[in-house]
């Protein structure tokens, strides 16, 4: 049997191993943002440590389903790790956040990595000061279900494929069975924004079905929120010429926020100093309107990096991406403002 071959065969009985144990957990975790509960925690067969050592050189597609396998693995054994755990009992407060950074600097140290290179696996970039920052105003109001479909029709995927639900949160989880998007409900352009937002990780999720399990996932955190951050910047070609003015204002807000919360991150991390960080970056601003920062540290700077990377498809081009699943390849288009993928 040739060394490929073999490969494959190891792959294929990793996913076997996950495929279940995930879907369980994606329908769990599609049950707590609904009811506004606590995440539930990463399904014990991800702890394998087998799953860490699935590669295979010899063909793109199987590296990235081997990758998919290995990055889920690392983010559940991270979770797992004893100081995460300790950490994530700290108030959500800046003392809270010190915690948690230093239980990520402390999981990675275990694993042979540092705290950045640990989150570049995780998220596809680690924590960075982004360049450029931008900054603008407010306002309200728009329409949801036209915005939906024409969003879908661009994208050149079937709406019906996703199953929306009104929860306490947003978020996006794909089942065997479905794709499910909880969002709040739409009530105001805020509001509007978040459901398109989510609507576009679901869209991208549902031109993956029927992939194998490991190629079935972004290659990256980045490339997942870059296609739910288009999502948003389109909503501004749907609407009325009033409403996209609004729209882009607070859109440029909530770029300039993540570039903000991005920054506090990596100077938190590099320098061990949240007050100070938090204070440079985000002034008076409550760290607990950011559960982020404290579920995920070290993602802030993948949300950043989508923003700046502006993916732009053409009409039908999302679902192609979608199909190649794990193995697309974005480009180089990673800290180039204004960038557009065609």
């Amino acid at each position: 049997m040739s060394d490929g071959f073999v490969d494959e065969l190891t792959i294929e009985r990793a996913e076997a191993l996950i495929a279940a144990p995930l879907a369980d957990h994606a329908a769990a975790i599609a049950r707590a943002a609904i009811d506004g509960a606590r995440l539930p925690p990463w399904p014990d067969a991800l702890l394998d440590p087998a799953l860490a050592r699935v590669d295979a050189a010899h063909d793109p597609a199987w590296a990235a389903r081997a990758a998919s396998v290995r990055r889920w693995h690392l983010a559940a054994t991270v979770a797992h790790d004893r100081d995460v755990i300790d950490a994530d009992r700290a108030p959500r407060t800046r003392a809270g956040l010190a915690a948690r950074h230093q239980a990520l600097a402390a999981a990675a140290g275990r694993r042979g990595l540092s705290r950045d290179a640990l989150i570049a696996r995780l998220y596809g970039v680690g924590p960075t000061v982004p360049s450029a920052v931008v900054a603008a105003p407010t306002s309200p109001l728009a329409a949801w279900p036209d915005a939906a479909t024409a969003i879908a029709e661009h994208a050149g995927v079937d709406a019906g494929a996703l199953t929306f639900t009104i929860g306490r949160c947003a978020l996006t989880v794909a089942t065997p069975s479905r794709v499910v998007c909880v969002a709040p409900a739409v009530h105001d352009l805020a509001t509007l924004a978040i459901a398109t937002h989510e609507l576009g990780h679901g869209l991208y999720a549902a031109a993956m079905r029927g992939l194998p399990l490991g190629l079935a996932a972004p290659p990256s955190r980045v490339v997942d929120e870059a296609i739910a951050a288009w999502a948003v910047r389109q909503l501004e070609a749907v609407l009325s010429p009033a409403w996209a003015a609004v729209a882009a204002i607070r859109r440029a807000r909530g770029e300039h926020l993540r570039a903000c919360l991005a920054g506090f991150e990596a100077t938190a991390m590099a320098t061990g100093d949240v007050d100070a960080a938090w204070t440079a970056w985000c002034g008076d601003r409550d760290p607990a309107r950011f559960p982020m920062l404290f579920d995920e540290p070290g993602a802030a700077a993948a949300y950043a990096a989508a923003d700046r990377w502006t993916l732009a498809p053409a009409p039908g081009q999302l679902a192609s991406w979608g199909r190649a699943g794990a193995a697309f390849d974005p480009g180089p288009v990673a800290d180039q403002p204004g960038a557009a993928l065609a």
